[in-house]
């Protein structure tokens, strides 16, 4: 007879328990989140992420002889086009051979919810990666995140809160200087997103999304390389931010910006070890004829969603 299949279930009450055990051997997947709002295990968090129309799912992956329990969550804003891994738990028994079960899982609820892609960060020597990339992702980018301090005096006025009127702007600069590899999984995203932008003689050089949470405050610059004193430009956005005493600011350098990073290191940065951006791909983009109901009878073209996810391993109990 063949081996028997693995059934992934939702998060229930009882996994509380197993969820107290493993507290300390979490492998969170979203830097930004995590760093901005502390860890996603906190027990009240979890309590309110038992109902996945909430757009948080949390699979489990039951114990069974010799193995132990594994679980993971992935989370979807409505409207977005990649859906994310929050984490994944125990961190030091990720070559589980259930793992591609539990990720299988977590996508195919994420391509329900109507995300095209499922994203995930994981540390560049971590015993996971390997696994996780067996198991349907790739890396798409590289990044390092610094915790710097900011500088004393520096000039903030060059930043300046982006407002809608600077949307073409900067959605030109994205798509001038971020690969076409990584705008397939992160595409720029219109709204709901925090900016600040940069200029240098009338002319937009640079933007940087924010977020701020209760833990920290993160960001993510995008500067074209023909600014003039990146150091300068950098230790500006810095002391842009508000409350540095109270919370930590990191600032993430991406693969294709990693020429900031010497400037973050002069400005006293800490950083991070490298971790490899993944992407799971769930869905393609199919163009269909659609025949208006107009006495011209004209044909239109739109693109629709088809899962690639095709089998549910997911189960209500």
């Amino acid at each position: 007879m063949g081996e028997k299949a693995i059934n992934i279930r939702p998060f229930a009450w009882h996994d509380l328990l197993t969820l107290y055990r493993f507290r300390h051997r979490v492998l969170c997947t979203e830097s930004a989140r995590f760093l901005t709002r502390g860890s996603p295990l906190g027990p009240l968090a979890m309590l309110t992420h038992l109902d996945p129309t909430r757009g948080i799912y949390t699979g489990v992956c039951p114990a069974r002889s010799g193995e132990t329990a594994l679980i993971g969550q992935v989370v979807y804003t409505p409207g977005e086009r990649s859906a994310r891994i929050s984490f994944l738990l125990p961190a030091d028994d990720l070559d589980h051979p259930s793992l591609s079960s539990l990720l299988e899982a977590l996508a195919e609820m994420a391509g329900s919810w109507g995300a095209f892609n499922l994203l995930a960060e994981v540390e560049e020597h971590h015993p996971a990666l390997d696994a996780i990339r067996q198991s349907g992702f790739s890396v798409y980018a590289w990044q390092t995140i610094w915790q710097v301090v900011p500088p004393a005096q520096a000039n903030t006025e060059s930043w300046q809160p982006a407002s809608p009127a600077d949307e073409i702007a900067i959605r030109s600069l994205y798509q001038l200087l971020v690969p076409p590899l990584v705008q397939s999984a992160e595409p720029f995203p219109a709204n709901g997103v925090s900016r600040l932008v940069y200029r240098q003689a009338g002319d937009m050089l640079a933007y940087a999304e924010v977020a701020a949470g209760s833990q920290g405050i993160y960001l993510q610059p995008v500067i074209h390389p023909a600014v003039e004193n990146a150091d300068e430009i950098l230790a500006g956005l810095l002391a842009r931010q508000p409350g540095p005493a109270q919370r930590p600011i990191y600032v993430a350098a991406r693969s294709y910006q990693a020429w900031l990073e010497s400037s973050l290191h002069r400005l006293g940065g800490l950083v991070t070890p490298r971790h490899a951006l993944l992407v799971k791909h769930l869905a393609v983009a199919q163009r269909v004829n659609l025949l208006a109901r107009q006495p011209a009878r004209e044909i239109y073209t739109t693109e629709v969603a088809v899962p690639l996810v095709q089998h549910s391993t997911i189960h209500d109990n």
